[in-house]
């Protein structure tokens, strides 16, 4: 979804990428201008590769509803916790995993 220029709140990068020679990393906010100053293809092309997510004026940066947390195995006794983008810098124990998910432990 694309939200007019003119209705551009700001918004917030999820993925780590370089702008003007400075390094945006994940969880910065950026203020409706900074949005602004990016030309609208590049924006677009960072809002459909999933670098920035865009906002409208009046919502409240980074508030939303939480997403659904799942657990990954990738490797033997190991897992990934993700929640639109992976909660552990490295693997973890299963117990560990099912802990950041918020999760019983059960399948």
């Amino acid at each position: 979804m694309y939200i007019a220029d003119a209705d551009i709140g700001g918004a917030r990068v999820r993925r780590v990428f370089t702008a003007r020679g400075k390094v945006m990393k994940a969880g910065k906010h950026l203020s409706a201008d900074e949005v602004l100053a990016i030309n609208l293809p590049n924006r677009r092309a960072l809002q459909d590769a999933g670098y920035i997510e865009i906002y409208p004026k009046g919502a409240p940066a980074g508030k939303r509803e939480p997403e659904t947390r799942h657990i990954m195995k990738v490797g033997d006794g190991q897992y990934d916790v993700i929640e639109g983008h992976k909660l552990n810098p490295k693997p973890v124990s299963r117990e560990e995993a099912y802990r950041l998910a918020g999760k019983n432990g059960s399948k």
